[in-house]
């Protein structure tokens, strides 16, 4: 086995056993001080200690204290966004991304980001770098439901695990545009949202407090449901109960 750092939340740091041939970058000491060169290219332990050989150098030795000498490095690392069908766009829920103004380039249809100046760069789909994972708990139910139906499905998903779930709650700004980007692959405009209005006001039915201010204060009898449209990144629409559409599922 041999040691490697992993990184956890952008500060903290643990050294962990992992099998050899495990590929990672290599941290390179000079002999004769303490300085500490990051080699931003993945390869296993050995290959690693024949690098930093090959320049003179070592694989790096240091004190939990000094950690921080990391920090300072900027890397690359994969995020989810790739080119699709000719346009740039995430992994999840495949919806074209307008505002990084990566252009065409031949052989590079990935994308990285660096840790520490957060820029982008189209890379070649099979070079090694670090990546990050995102869990997602939201369920895109592409079933048309009335919102009482919406509902009751969401509830009866956890009936055989330890998760729990009920239809989904949003908030206006970044939360809302990623709602958005999940319901492109809808079958229907609209989807249900887990917003009611009962008795004089409109309600999350998870108790979260409700942040849109555009909502009709005395909604129409029957339209109060709240339902996202796949076209509107700032609003929640209230509609009749009784339509029927898909739905987003959340699970806690």
């Amino acid at each position: 086995m041999c040691a490697v750092l992993g990184y956890h939340y952008y500060y903290y740091r643990k050294i962990y056993s992992r099998d050899c041939e495990m590929k990672s970058f290599a941290a390179c000491q000079i002999i004769t001080s303490s300085s500490t060169t990051i080699t931003q290219k993945m390869m296993s332990w050995s290959e690693a200690k024949d690098h930093c050989m090959s320049i003179s150098q070592k694989l790096a030795t240091f004190t939990m204290d000094g950690m921080k000498l990391f920090s300072k490095h900027d890397f690359p690392i994969w995020i989810g966004l790739h080119r699709h069908d000719g346009s740039w766009k995430w992994s999840l829920g495949l919806k074209e991304d307008k505002y990084w103004n990566l252009g065409p380039s031949d052989n590079k249809d990935c994308v990285s980001i660096t840790s520490a100046t957060k820029s982008l760069a189209a890379e070649n789909c099979q070079t090694l770098h670090p990546f990050i994972c995102m869990n997602d708990n939201l369920i895109l139910v592409k079933e048309e439901k009335s919102w009482e139906e919406a509902f009751e499905h969401c509830q009866g998903l956890g009936f055989n695990s330890n998760l729990r779930f009920n239809l989904l709650s949003v908030k206006p700004g970044d939360e809302h545009n990623y709602v958005v980007n999940r319901i492109t692959e809808a079958d229907t405009e609209e989807v249900w949202t887990g917003l009611r209005f009962l008795g004089d006001e409109w309600l999350w039915i998870n108790g979260k407090d409700v942040l849109y201010t555009d909502l009709l204060q005395c909604p129409p009898l029957g339209s109060h449901c709240g339902a996202i449209s796949k076209n509107d990144s700032s609003a929640v629409a209230a509609r009749d109960c009784l339509e029927r559409k898909n739905f987003l599922c959340y699970s806690y």
